[in-house]
């Protein structure tokens, strides 16, 4: 099944969104990397760039994001995964709260990679084409 990362400045926004998530889509796995190393706000390069790696694997791995440090050290853990690795990965600009949660419900009804991101590169709000 598709794993969901949720990449926030905020760890309290992180962890409440996956909460959300879970009561929605009990069966995703739906991880989270909220505020800095220290606990404060902003973001953390290393926790995203171990997930990243964790769980770029087997079915797939969609990231959602808050702003724009949290996308920079999305796409730079990215980066630096093999080929293979990348076209399991999905760094996906919309809106965070909406779409994460119709893909974690769609994730758990099954549906695969390619079927998520044909729905999110359709959606009409990206922040990464701006």
């Amino acid at each position: 099944m598709i794993n969901l990362l949720i990449a926030s400045h905020s760890k309290k926004l992180a962890e409440g969104l996956r909460e959300i998530l879970i009561q929605m889509a009990p069966n995703v796995n739906i991880l989270v990397s909220g505020g800095d190393k220290d606990g404060n706000i902003g973001s953390n390069f290393d926790e995203i760039n171990q997930i990243i790696n964790e769980y770029a694997t087997n079915d797939g791995l969609v990231i959602f994001f808050d702003l724009g440090s949290s996308m920079m050290n999305c796409q730079m853990a990215i980066d630096m995964l093999d080929d293979e690795e990348k076209s399991k990965v999905y760094l996906a600009g919309t809106p965070i709260v909406e779409t994460s949660v119709q893909i974690a419900v769609e994730a758990s009804a099954g549906q695969s990679l390619d079927e998520i991101v044909e729905y999110l590169n359709e959606y009409p709000v990206n922040k990464l084409e701006n």
